[in-house]
């Protein structure tokens, strides 16, 4: 039952980052981060780690309503014009991901190792081929989640709590930045 739980958790991860790589508005991306913590949380109580797995919920969810309320470009903004792109990149690192998780890695549990290498590699690639503020925040918000599960894996309780903590800060401190526009008094949008 674990097993079902931890894969659930790791599809759930790759779906929620997908969602965005494809978002571009602040519902979608919501939504997707919602969606990573949400994975990343179920995955890592699959294993046991109810501290850190409530530590990366909290933290996943607190990110995401401060980021609803930041981005000010209204909607989900899901596959708009020329996202085919961003659909066959989701696709591919998504194999990649379980490729990378089931058969190079050998920390942790294969899931939990699939799951960071989804939201990692997909929350890199928003972030780096963006020029929407919001959406690399949002994305790094990701990235820090992922984090936090990855130096869990490889450590004791403690210092998986406290990646957890770290990685549920970052992300909420990630969407808590404002964006230029709006740092330089000019509406955003």
């Amino acid at each position: 039952m674990t097993g079902v739980l931890a894969l659930m958790g790791a599809v759930m991860a790759w779906f929620g980052a997908s969602i965005l790589v494809l978002a571009d508005a602040r519902r979608g991306f919501a939504f997707g981060l919602l969606l990573v913590a949400a994975g990343l949380s179920l995955e890592r109580l699959a294993e046991g780690g109810w501290q850190s797995a409530l530590l990366l919920a909290a933290g996943g969810l607190t990110a995401a309503l401060v980021g609803l309320r930041r981005t000010h470009r209204p909607g989900w903004g899901l596959l708009g014009p020329g996202s085919t792109p961003r659909v066959i990149l989701c696709l591919v690192f998504g194999a990649g991901a379980v490729w990378l998780g089931t058969a190079l890695l050998t920390i942790g549990s294969w899931q939990g190792r699939t799951a960071v290498a989804a939201v990692a590699a997909l929350g890199a690639a928003r972030l780096l081929t963006t020029d929407d503020q919001r959406a690399g925040l949002t994305a790094g918000a990701a990235v820090a989640l992922a984090c936090g599960l990855a130096a869990g894996l490889v450590n004791s309780s403690e210092a998986e709590t406290a990646a957890a903590l770290a990685g549920a800060l970052a992300a909420v401190t990630l969407c808590a930045m404002p964006s230029l526009p709006e740092a330089a008094g000019a509406p955003s949008g």
